[in-house]
């Protein structure tokens, strides 16, 4: 005959043991989804820095362009060719936002259209006071 004590005994180690399984399981599970969530907020991270890395890259490229269509608009001029408002008013957002990148990144190598801007500013002034946009 099966004694009561060892079988209450037995049911109790089992249910307990059974309690103390489900709770480990229940804490590697937890920590699986830490893992999880910590590899994740990784990659999303690295996305980002990327991101950040090709927006760099691509505001520096703008700045490289705004710089060649200053430098060829001043080069125009010079060769006494003429221009249209709108024309000025493209090269002189373009003069603002170069400025605008250069002040906001020393490394940026930003002398190199000074007097140009400075020509272009100069005979806008002049041929917006003569009327003189084609």
């Amino acid at each position: 005959m099966i004694d009561m004590d060892v079988l209450q005994t037995v049911a109790v180690a089992l249910i307990s043991g059974g309690l103390v399984g489900f709770i480990e399981f229940l804490i590697r599970r937890s920590d699986a989804k830490k893992d999880k969530n910590s590899e994740i907020l990784k990659a999303i991270k690295d996305l980002a820095d990327k991101i950040t890395g090709i927006e760099g890259r691509m505001d520096k490229e703008n700045a490289d362009e705004a710089r060649r269509n200053i430098l060829a608009f001043d080069d125009e001029l010079r060769r006494k060719v003429d221009h249209s408002e709108e024309s000025y008013n493209q090269v002189l957002a373009d003069i603002k936002f170069y400025r605008h990148y250069c002040r906001e990144h020393d490394e940026y190598e930003n002398d190199k259209a000074t007097s140009a801007i400075a020509h272009i500013r100069e005979t806008y002034q002049e041929v917006k006071n003569a009327n003189k946009f084609i």
